[in-house]
């Protein structure tokens, strides 16, 4: 039996196509995180910079910041607390909350992270220059667009 080949070329699959890239930057940024002495998983990179900018956050403020699902910054935190990066301690105020902050350790990390950053500005600068368009701005209003108006309202505007 031999599967058709799935026609990806159409402009509906432009997600898979976003998805591929994501993937695609994720994969290769291991190596480089690699090569740069980061230890973090590339996906943890954004909480990371979320406990720089905000020195201590709970799971709910993480999930929020990043706009993520709370399982998702569950996994992220569990990925930083077992390499010692971030460390969890009781909110004095309420005990039954748990906040985040990063070790020593981890901030030495987030200096690796942000130095990457500065490279990685660097070059998706050149990158921006070479296809004449802005990715980051790009990216954002069509985030925008969809949060303003949904696939679903979309699809079905005539329903």
């Amino acid at each position: 039996m031999s599967l058709k080949v799935i026609e990806t070329t159409r402009r509906g699959f432009t997600p898979k196509l976003a998805l591929d890239f994501a993937s695609l930057i994720e994969k290769q940024a291991k190596p480089v995180y690699e090569r740069m002495g980061l230890i973090i998983p590339v996906i943890t990179s954004s909480t990371v910079i979320v406990l720089v900018e905000h020195e201590s956050a709970s799971l709910l403020d993480i999930a929020r910041t990043l706009d993520i699902p709370h399982q998702l910054a569950s996994q992220r935190v569990k990925a930083l607390l077992k390499r010692n990066v971030i460390c969890a301690y009781k909110d004095t105020s309420d005990k039954r909350k748990t906040n985040y902050q990063l070790t020593e350790f981890g901030i030495e990390q987030s200096n690796i992270l942000m130095d990457y950053l500065d490279k990685a500005d660097f070059v998706f600068e050149e990158l921006n220059n070479e296809l004449g368009l802005d990715l980051k701005s790009l990216l954002t209003l069509l985030n925008k667009s969809f949060e303003t108006k949904t696939l679903e309202q979309r699809v079905f505007r005539d329903k």
